[in-house]
């Protein structure tokens, strides 16, 4: 009984309700340094010469898929991917 209660609270802890990710911490404008020291080394990364995709997986919620998009070395864009883009408020 009691190895169940540890496993049941363990796997609470690690699902918990909100991705572990600072994307909360991103601003437009932001540089790709001040988006790395926020959020940390991306998962992966693409694009070429003026324009890059920073890609995150938070560690609790794998099959969710975090973007920023650099471009001329400033965040244009952000978020999970295939949520309901919000136009940007300038």
């Amino acid at each position: 009984m009691r190895n169940w209660f540890l496993i049941i609270t363990l796997a609470v802890l690690l699902s918990g309700c909100s991705p572990w990710i600072g994307l909360h911490n991103v601003e437009l404008g932001m540089t790709k340094a001040e988006v790395m020291q926020q959020m940390g080394k991306p998962s992966n990364a693409s694009g070429n010469s003026n324009e890059e995709y920073l890609w995150y997986v938070p560690a609790n919620r794998f099959w969710e898929r975090y973007y920023v998009h650099i471009v001329n070395g400033k965040v244009e864009a952000y978020g999970q991917l295939g949520a309901q883009a919000q136009p940007a408020q300038q």
